[in-house]
């Protein structure tokens, strides 16, 4: 595994061989890569494909224009857009497979995967269909953080005051300050289903985020026997009261399953497999190794760069499964806000 790395120019400009893929999303960082390289009067990829959410197009709109605006300054060919549903995963794989079929393989040395604006599960697809196709390239992930993340510290008590409160107007207040609510849908991703033994009991490594109604949604439908609970911790001081809130969202649900709590970066990826591979190897309370013992599921529910962690563990361990829970409802004015530091992070084989 390598390190990741702030964002550089040169890195770039050296392998103009390129597919650069991104998302045209409603969170400001969307637009952030192409924001940094279009004044630069150069052609930085051969090739560049455009996701197109098939939802939330007027809250996608500003960004989705700047990139189809710019892309063309920085990128010798802008391939026709690919529409991607995340309420449709295996059609929206579909769509992604048939996008790169169109790409002349040989023509690509390096894939770019700017992850700024895609959902998780996006993330995991786009990275695995990308390793597949293009066998044996090199695959780059580009990362803009945001500035800042909902839900904001300045709303920390009012969230956690609706959070205890069973009425139910506080109920749907507490939905309208996070970025998701309700559970739709608990879905397996394909190719990341693993090799679960039928009489083997469930391990879930729970990468939490600020969705308590979505967790809950999973963790009825998916019934674990047992959670390694992963909060997330900021390498931002900042942001580092987030693990706070996080905890106290989610404090009461984990009370009702055996469960273990674990304190994991949100960005550090090396570090974040390492831990993952520590978990898997670990001893329950009844002296057993967990990997032998029970089936392992992971959900990356939290920040995206542990989701590209979650992709690398599952790698090196294919038995793995990876089980998402769809909200009933986004909010994409409760995601983040803001353009921060650019990253560069070049995927390994495991």
């Amino acid at each position: 595994m390598s390190n990741i790395d702030e964002f550089d120019l040169e890195f770039i400009k050296q392998r103009d061989n390129s597919l650069y893929i991104c998302v045209g999303g409603f969170e400001d960082r969307s637009r952030a890569v192409v924001e940094k390289l279009k004044d630069s009067r150069k052609f930085f990829f051969k090739y560049s494909l455009i996701l197109e959410y098939s939802v939330h197009k007027e809250n996608n709109k500003p960004n989705l224009e700047f990139i189809q605006a710019n892309l063309p300054k920085i990128s010798h060919h802008l391939l026709r857009d690919t529409i991607v549903d995340i309420e449709n995963i295996y059609q929206t794989k579909a769509n992604i497979i048939e996008a790169f079929k169109k790409i002349p393989i040989e023509d690509i040395e390096t894939v770019f995967i700017d992850i700024s604006g895609m959902a998780n599960s996006l993330i995991l697809l786009t990275i695995n269909q990308a390793k597949k196709m293009f066998l044996g390239r090199e695959i780059v992930i580009l990362y803009a953080e945001a500035e800042n993340y909902y839900p904001t510290q300045d709303k920390k008590d009012e969230i956690i005051r609706l959070m205890e409160s069973d009425e139910e107007e506080n109920i749907l207040k507490l939905g309208e300050q996070l970025g998701a609510s309700g559970a739709r849908e608990v879905i397996i991703l394909p190719d990341f289903k693993g090799h679960f033994a039928e009489n083997k009991p469930i391990c879930l490594m729970f990468f939490v985020g600020y969705e308590p109604s979505r967790a809950a949604g999973l963790l009825d439908a998916y019934r674990p026997n047992r959670i390694v609970v992963c909060y997330g911790v900021s390498y931002h001081e900042k942001f580092k009261w987030r693990t706070d809130l996080s905890k106290k969202l989610h404090m009461k649900l984990f009370k009702e399953f055996e469960h273990v709590e674990k304190y994991i970066s949100t960005f550090h990826i090396d570090k974040v497999v390492v831990e993952l591979d520590k978990i898997y190897k670990s001893i329950d309370n009844g002296n057993h190794t967990l990997y032998e013992y029970y089936n392992i599921a992971v959900t990356p529910q939290c920040s995206k760069l542990q989701t590209v962690a979650t992709y690398l563990f599952s790698q090196m361990h294919p038995d793995v499964q990876i089980v998402f829970c769809f909200p009933g409802k986004f909010n994409p004015e409760r995601y983040s806000k803001g353009i921060g530091k650019l990253w560069i992070y070049k995927l390994q084989s495991i």
